[in-house]
């Protein structure tokens, strides 16, 4: 059933609680591609994926294929996938290095930048055709900031500094951590699962579950503790009875702050040279706090920053019920090769195909989707309130663990983007 109406989509979202629709329906999921995905900033990817001019990856944003290219100049261009002739994508690799494009159909070129190059018997398609008018169609509006670039469909709409708003102090935190204050992008970690595109970002605000479902996986790794996982996961602190914190702010952003309270790949004293490196750059007391930081960033609607282990995840929905996620370890540049060795390691051990973690989450999601075919049963609930919640010197609004007050922000979100005319 299609829904077009504001008061048909309020029907489906309340404080504390979202209809099952909203993970089941596929008409649903084509209106969030529109309205979503197809109107607000949506990441494509890191500067550092693209380091070299001709170097490229090719994605989606809102199911339309793209390219993301850095041009001989060093300008980043993202580009629809698409021959301006007969409609065939002129890029079928994920990656790679290109000097120009070439439509495998009827063999049209494109420079890097998107300019039509050479189209083969051009003579035939007459005086009023000029390869200026049919080069690729860039998407309307890209933008970065620190490194992670934007774009949306929407040729109007906010900007993305507005869109950031207080994420951006939270990406400068990930960047600020390098010595050299920049990340480099190492291979992406691929996987796939059999449910909801919200289930991902819903999981990494959601550290109800974490204590059942990765019970055996926390139970290996505090089993090895003693036989060489701290090289990996670093040593346990003293403070784990700390306050953790969650924070919630504008367009559907959250983020959760561990507070020192796991275990830290990149604690002080583990990594000296590390630490005085940054100390140099950053001085000791914000060094120590750098170093120290361990945040769950999830900036809607589809990028989330990982702190600790240095990843970044970006959800691609393919269907309703199928969901693709790529995970980019990431080096700090600057830092001593056995930090972003660590770093590597630990990302891969936590959210690989083949790791510790994250193929708990997966299950997890592939049961929840299942269990959603349920009719009888409407509402999805997130009541879980937390303790001391109010709003803090930054706007945003704040409280700490146990809370579902961060998914509450996603759905507001929700409702006003799919809203909107």
């Amino acid at each position: 059933m299609a829904i077009a109406t504001r008061s048909a989509f309020g029907a489906l979202v309340n404080e504390d609680a979202v209809h099952r629709r909203l993970y089941t329906d596929s008409n649903i999921f084509a209106e969030e591609m529109r309205r979503i995905f197809g109107r607000t900033w949506v990441f494509i990817g890191h500067e550092s994926e693209v380091p070299n001019p001709g170097d490229f990856k090719t994605g989606d944003l809102a199911g339309q294929p793209t390219i993301m290219v850095r041009h001989a100049n060093g300008e980043i261009h993202v580009l629809f996938n698409r021959c301006r002739h007969r409609g065939a994508m002129v890029c079928a690799h994920a990656t790679g290095n290109a000097s120009y494009f070439q439509c495998p159909y009827h063999a049209w070129v494109y420079k890097t930048n998107g300019d039509l190059a050479l189209v083969p018997n051009v003579e035939l398609f007459g005086s009023d055709f000029q390869l200026a008018d049919w080069g690729l169609v860039h998407v309307p509006r890209v933008d970065s900031y620190g490194g992670f670039v934007f774009a949306s469909l929407s040729p109007e709409g906010i900007s993305l500094d507005e869109h950031l708003g207080r994420a951006k102090h939270y990406i400068d935190v990930m960047v600020g951590r390098a010595p050299f204050g920049a990340i480099q992008a190492t291979q992406a970690l691929r996987y796939e699962y059999p449910g909801n595109w919200k289930f991902q970002i819903e999981n990494m605000s959601d550290n109800y579950h974490a204590t059942y479902v990765h019970a055996s996986a926390f139970g290996v790794r505090a089993d090895m503790g003693q036989n060489g996982a701290a090289h990996v996961f670093g040593n346990a602190p003293n403070n784990q009875e700390q306050a953790r914190i969650e924070r919630s702010f504008g367009h559907g952003h959250g983020v959760l702050d561990y507070q020192g309270t796991r275990l830290l790949v990149t604690e002080p004293d583990r990594y000296p040279a590390y630490f005085a490196a940054l100390r140099e750059r950053r001085g000791e007391a914000r060094a120590r706090e750098l170093a120290r930081t361990d945040l769950h960033v999830m900036i809607y609607p589809n990028l989330i920053l990982h702190t600790n282990y240095n990843h970044y995840r970006v959800i691609r929905p393919l269907a309703v019920d199928h969901t693709e996620i790529n995970t980019y370890p990431c080096r700090l540049v600057g830092a001593p090769d056995e930090v972003n060795e660590a770093l590597v390691a630990a990302s891969a051990l936590h959210v690989s195909p083949a790791g510790r973690v994250q193929v708990d989450d997966l299950e997890a999601f592939s049961r929840v989707q299942r269990g959603l075919a349920v009719e009888a049963a409407e509402w999805v609930l997130f009541k879980m309130r937390g303790v001391d919640e109010h709003v803090n010197e930054y706007g945003e609004l704040e409280c700490r663990f146990l809370s579902e007050m961060i998914p509450r922000g996603y759905y507001r979100e929700w409702l006003r983007l799919m809203s909107q005319e």
